[in-house]
């Protein structure tokens, strides 16, 4: 089945909202079968008829954000009945729920609300319940189109509680089968030298499709399957060939892991931030559940900060000292946030982002991370040639790999 999204409003296409909704419908969409493959944006007005009747010509199921609202730029619904020939009435069962759910916030209905209830001929209706705009399948010819509305927080319930099990009531398509992993310290050139030859030679595997993304700090691998053993047999060959390259598991974030590991196994952690200005803190905050294992997270940016509240020596930041980036400092900055916040763990960073601040001893980009535990504390010298926003995010991502590796290993 040949699937497509079409996003409607200018809003997109100005910059004023973030479009996020191919990525959550592309992720929702797999595991029904489908596979997106093709993304358009258009603005406001008659660029949504011709783009929506350019994809039926193309595609089997057209999914269709935005132009549901009241308002003289909401035409999306209006437009699909004219290019499917389908005349438009009042459906009193929305005409009503519009009304409650307007009233039910302290306000009265406006006239123009009245349009929402506009239903073409023989449309499924998709309820809404966080707003007035209802979703609608459409079909002719074989061919589906499903509208929806462009807020996220009304388009998600919709397509999960009303779309959703719709289509699986029509059992169109065999789900698909997909594992991912998270690879750190194998760059992507040579992670498609160790791991596609050996994939191509399993039984099946001719039928792998075998894909990689590469972001700051790690490569994503991606195996997409039509046989749930294939794929398995590929898991083990890539656990084995990648061992403790991998970092994460089919879409777990690094943040997740470490907080997952340290709740089994009842540890702590603190988080001392030079460079990254506490987005390793953040990063692990983002996280359902870390109230129970992050225990504290100082920014120390200045040298007098990192003496008064980790205790770090002052003699490391005199002139004939090695200074704020040194591994004896960032040692330092671990021991005293993994004594002053009684944790298991503490993680600790000091670098040098840039533009400017380098010397020929220590260029831009180099960078300290120190992980203190029972074990003892280790170091480790990295250097990131980046911007400054990407430099903190690979830190970051090479700090929280290096703590979840220790705490893996810890007894």
């Amino acid at each position: 089945m040949n699937v497509e999204i079409l996003n409607t409003g200018s809003e997109l296409l100005l910059g004023h909202v973030v479009n996020t909704h191919a990525a959550f419908l592309g992720r929702e969409a797999f595991p029904l079968g489908l596979r997106i493959s093709r993304q358009t944006t258009v603005p406001d007005g008659a660029a949504i008829g011709t783009a929506l009747a350019e994809a039926l010509g193309r595609s089997d199921l057209i999914l269709v954000t935005g132009g549901l609202g009241p308002t003289s730029d909401d035409i999306t619904r209006e437009l699909t009945a004219e290019l499917l020939g389908l005349p438009l009435a009042s459906d009193p069962a929305v005409l009503a729920h519009i009304k409650g759910y307007i009233e039910s916030r302290g306000s009265a209905m406006a006239p123009i609300n009245a349009r929402q209830a506009m239903v073409p001929a023989g449309a499924v209706v998709l309820h809404n319940p966080v707003g007035t705009a209802p979703g609608l399948i459409l079909e002719k010819e074989g061919k589906i189109i499903v509208l929806l509305p462009g807020p996220p927080r009304e388009l998600i319930p919709m397509w999960r509680d009303g779309f959703v099990p719709w289509f699986r009531r029509r059992g169109l398509l065999p789900p698909l089968h997909m594992r991912s992993w998270n690879i750190v310290d194998v760059p992507e050139s040579r992670l498609a030298t160790i791991i596609e030859e050996p994939l191509r030679a399993l039984p099946g595997g001719e039928t792998l499709e075998i894909g990689y993304c590469a972001r700051p700090g790690q490569v994503d691998l991606r195996l997409i399957a039509p046989a749930p053993a294939v794929l398995e047999a590929a898991a083990l060959l890539v656990a084995e060939k990648l061992g403790p390259n991998i970092a994460t598991v089919d879409g777990e974030t690094l943040e997740a892991c470490v907080v997952r590991l340290l709740t089994e196994r009842k540890q702590t952690v603190a988080t001392a931030e030079s460079c990254t200005g506490g987005l390793i803190a953040h990063r692990l905050t983002n996280v359902p559940g870390a109230s129970r294992v992050l225990r504290y997270g100082w920014v120390v940016y200045a040298n007098e900060a990192k003496v008064e509240e980790l205790d770090v020596p002052t003699p490391l930041f005199a002139e004939d000292g090695p200074g704020a980036v040194s591994e004896e400092t960032a040692r330092a900055m671990a021991v005293g946030a993994r004594l002053r916040a009684r944790a298991d763990f503490a993680v600790a960073v000091t670098g040098i982002a840039g533009p400017d601040g380098g010397t020929p001893e220590k260029p831009v980009g180099t960078v300290w991370i120190a992980i203190a535990s029972d074990a003892g504390t280790e170091a480790v010298l990295k250097t990131i040639k980046a911007e400054r926003e990407t430099f903190k995010n690979r830190v970051a991502q090479t700090a929280l790999d290096l703590l979840r590796r220790a705490v893996h290993t810890s007894v």
